[in-house]
């Protein structure tokens, strides 16, 4: 298992343009609205543009923000931010209301999938995953770095990690893959019944 794992980080090292590229296409052609941004001040400046007429925008608990500092940002622009996580003492319900309330959903990545173009949210506490499915807009932050191949490379480095440092598995694997599509009986597409109506991916780089 280490040695199958060393041999994927190895490869995805080598392969990191080609991925980012071949993540951008494939998560537009999934429904993502993509953003190539250089650095943390091209993603501040998509938040901006995107919170435009935004009052309130929760996000996760994720290390991403000690790098993109978007509440100094949104917090300047009069936006209220709320930090979403479990096992904060705040209620399920209470939570729920809040991010319904909100305009735009932000989280991180821990991993992103080139060959499906998802987003992977693991379990943890400082992921709510109300973040990214209960706001009309979802955006998510990845690095170039985040980026895996295949589903297959996810599964091997998720085991690997647990057994190298017997990181918990958590309960579940939250992948988005854009916002959810859904016919009707006329065989008519609606797109966001099932979660945000937008889903934003900005790959900053």
């Amino acid at each position: 298992m280490a040695e199958r794992a060393s041999a994927i980080r190895t490869r995805l090292a080598d392969q990191t343009a080609e991925l980012t590229h071949r993540l951008s296409e494939v998560a537009g052609a999934r429904g993502w609205q993509v953003r190539r941004v250089q650095g943390s001040e091209g993603a501040l400046g998509c938040i901006r543009e995107l919170a435009s007429g935004v009052s309130h925008v929760v996000r996760s608990d994720q290390d991403v923000f000690s790098t993109v500092p978007v509440d100094g940002v949104l917090k300047g622009l009069g936006i209220g931010v709320t930090v979403m996580t479990r096992g904060s003492g705040v209620s399920a319900e209470e939570q729920r209301a809040i991010a319904a309330e909100a305009g735009i959903g932000i989280t991180g990545a821990d991993y992103a999938v080139a060959e499906t173009g998802s987003v992977v949210l693991l379990a943890r506490p400082g992921t709510s995953r109300l973040v990214s499915l209960v706001p009309p807009i979802h955006l998510a932050i990845v690095f170039p770095e985040q980026i895996i191949e295949t589903l297959d490379d996810l599964f091997v480095l998720r085991r690997a990690a647990y057994y190298e440092g017997g990181m918990d598995m958590g309960s579940y694997l939250n992948l988005i893959t854009g916002p959810s599509r859904t016919a009707d009986i006329e065989q008519k597409l609606v797109v966001g019944v099932h979660g945000p109506k937008e889903a934003h991916l900005v790959l900053v780089e």
